[in-house]
């Protein structure tokens, strides 16, 4: 692997998370905002509206709603680390595209998410702070997601400015993508599925949306590079998915991701919204009909009666891991 232009730092600077208790605030408010909509985290994420799976153009979902946030009010916050990052970033492109003048913020979010990645011998890699209880994960955990993300804000920087050092940031970028959970990446086989997970958790998690999100980059870097290795590995992962789409349906709703917490993990309301779009996002590059059969699916689904169910569900779900446990 080529030695990180002197962009990346060897160490990213030290972004502190909130405290327990405030992190724990920022959770609930959360979850509260993924039911009913509304805030910057959970802005509609509707198909991009210049997307050309042939080349690096506009990105499959619209984030734009993600930069109703000033890029100032996020430095220190619990904003302040590479997924919000990634999609603030992406979100002005999209804005980019549609006319407006964005260009300086792209281009200070792309700044701003180099200088929070960090060498290491897998790659160029951005390590999430937020714990996620949930998954069992604690400060330090790499991001499938995020690492897809940032490869496809990279390589927007490089298709505007031309400056190969972005395209280089990328392929490397590509690292932790190539490797299993098991020696440090975000890579793991799920019943001879290429799984890319967002939480690179102990038992297979397989978050739907962040394996899309991480598959986009993981595609977009093989229009562009001269390694083989990412079209490789978004073959044989978008294949997989297809593979196990019909695990996420639960008959009435679809599910976030595969995780054991003895029951399904149903998807919140919103992310019943986003998976059609994830869905026919990668349709456009793979042309799998079972992808748009579940995006429909998916879609009908979203009835008052089916997000009464699934609300229901998801209260009771978050109060039986609220109980102390009887073991």
């Amino acid at each position: 692997m080529a030695a990180l232009t002197t962009e990346a730092k060897t160490e990213p600077p030290t972004v502190r998370g909130p405290g327990r208790v405030a992190n724990a605030f920022i959770e609930t408010k959360r979850a509260f905002w993924s039911m009913v909509g509304g805030s910057v985290d959970f802005s509609p994420q509707p198909l991009g509206r210049h997307i050309d799976p042939q080349r690096i153009a506009g990105y499959y979902a619209d984030l734009s709603g993600k930069t109703r946030l000033p890029l100032a009010e996020m430095k220190g916050t619990e904003y302040d680390w590479v997924i919000p990052l990634a999609q603030v970033a992406l979100g002005f492109w999209e804005r980019h595209l549609d006319g407006e003048d964005t260009v300086d913020e792209f281009l200070e979010a792309t700044a701003w998410l180099i200088e929070r990645s960090a060498e290491d011998e897998i790659g160029l890699v951005w390590r999430c702070w937020p714990p996620v209880p949930k998954y069992g994960l604690d400060s330090g955990w790499i991001s499938a997601m995020g690492q897809g993300q940032a490869i496809s804000v990279l390589l927007r920087a490089h298709a505007l400015s031309g400056e190969e050092r972005y395209l280089r940031l990328a392929e490397q970028a590509f690292g932790p993508l190539s490797l299993p959970v098991a020696s440090g990446g975000v890579q793991r086989e799920l019943d001879g599925v290429t799984v890319l997970e967002e939480y690179p958790t102990a038992k297979p998690c397989a978050v739907l949306n962040g394996w899309i999100f991480a598959l986009w980059g993981v595609h977009e870097l093989s229009l562009v590079s001269d390694d083989p290795a990412p079209g490789t590995v978004f073959e044989r992962s978008a294949a997989g998915l297809v593979e196990l789409l019909p695990r996420y349906d639960n008959g009435w709703w679809s599910l976030y991701s595969l995780y054991d917490h003895g029951r399904p993990d149903l998807a919140k309301p919103f992310y019943q919204r986003l998976h059609p779009v994830m869905l026919e996002g990668l349709a456009l590059i793979t042309d799998a009909e079972p992808l748009r059969a579940y995006a429909q699916r998916w879609r009908d689904q979203d009835t008052r009666l089916g997000l009464a169910r699934a609300s229901a569900d998801k209260l009771v779900f978050r109060a039986a891991r609220a109980l102390p446990s009887r073991r």
